[in-house]
């Protein structure tokens, strides 16, 4: 997905404000990234990707654009 600048500020405006969608928008856009940096040892550690995530939305709550 492919944004521009004012468009992500909109997402991330509405995430903040407790939209649940741009909140799964968000954390869809990064999905490859947080899973990128979720393994440990060369296999995915599926609790780091949910601290990951969940480290993410609450950023996302505390950030002012």
């Amino acid at each position: 997905m492919k944004l521009s600048n004012n468009e992500f500020r909109e997402i991330l405006v509405r995430a903040q404000a407790g939209d649940n969608e741009a909140m799964t928008d968000i954390l869809e856009m990064y999905m490859p990234l947080i899973n990128k940096h979720s393994f440990v040892n060369g296999k995915l550690d599926e609790d780091l990707r949910q601290n990951i995530l969940l480290q993410i939305v609450k950023s996302i709550k505390k950030f002012s654009p």
